[in-house]
């Protein structure tokens, strides 16, 4: 990298670093001999040289009737990257809390189609950071087209081992799913209260809520820490009342 595209790395624009760079090479000068060296405007460089003086990288000599500038040596730079890294550090606890607050709020994606409705399936069966899904559903509730989601389901109990548990309404005499998981022992499903309907599918996965609207077709992921929680807590409580259900 040349030297004029590392200063503006460093933070200067094109003029300064040619001023600097000039400056480093000259020696003590006036504005006259900078603008030579440089081609620039001498309005231009007594701008800029105000720029260099106020950034601590430039001084202004006394000499006779003449004023002249100087660079400070390049030793300068790294004392000024250090002062910057350091106020930067003094403030990282206030920019992560902003930063924290900001990433709280709930964030909203919504998605419609048969297809896109699939793909919020395969995502959170392709999550490898879950360690534990729970669910409110019933089978009469999901169309056939989408039986893909069983499958992925039975594949994410069966050969990566992750916690599931279903809360369901009006359990099917017979399911495909419940045959290929009546020996996992990761699997746990209970049975709502009879008067209880699931007209959709929820998931719960991290800090995220999936809730299908078959009838509506769409999809909808909540996003954010607090929502997830307390829709957790719910879940435990209906747990602990929901009637176990031998598969």
């Amino acid at each position: 990298m040349e030297l004029l595209e590392t200063l503006e790395e460093f933070g200067l624009n094109k003029n300064e670093s040619a001023v600097y760079l000039a400056l480093l090479q000259l020696g003590p000068s006036a504005v006259l001999a900078i603008a030579r060296h440089t081609a620039l405007k001498r309005s231009t460089v007594y701008l800029i040289l105000d720029s260099l003086i106020e950034k601590g990288l430039v001084v202004v000599v006394p000499k006779e009737k003449k004023k002249l500038f100087l660079a400070l040596p390049p030793s300068r730079l790294e004392e000024e990257l250090d002062r910057k890294s350091n106020l930067i550090r003094q403030a990282l606890p206030e920019l992560s809390a902003l930063y924290r607050s900001e990433t709280a709020k709930p964030s909203i994606k919504f998605f419609e189609s048969s297809e896109g409705m699939l793909n919020v399936y395969r995502e959170i069966t392709k999550r490898s950071d879950i360690k534990e899904i729970m669910t409110f559903f019933s089978f009469e509730a999901i169309p056939k087209k989408f039986d893909e989601n069983y499958e992925l389901f039975i594949k994410l109990i069966k050969e990566r081992r992750v916690q599931v548990r279903d809360i369901i309404s009006a359990p099917p005499a017979r399911h495909f799913y419940f045959e290929q998981l009546k020996h996992a022992s990761n699997y746990h499903v209970r049975l709502a209260p009879k008067e209880s309907k699931f007209s959709s599918d929820t998931i719960l996965y991290g800090n995220k809520i999936a809730i299908f609207s078959f009838k509506k077709h769409f999809a909808l992921i909540i996003e954010s820490d607090d929502v997830a929680n307390s829709f957790k807590s719910l879940f435990e409580l209906a747990w602990q009342s929901a009637e176990n259900f031998r598969i």
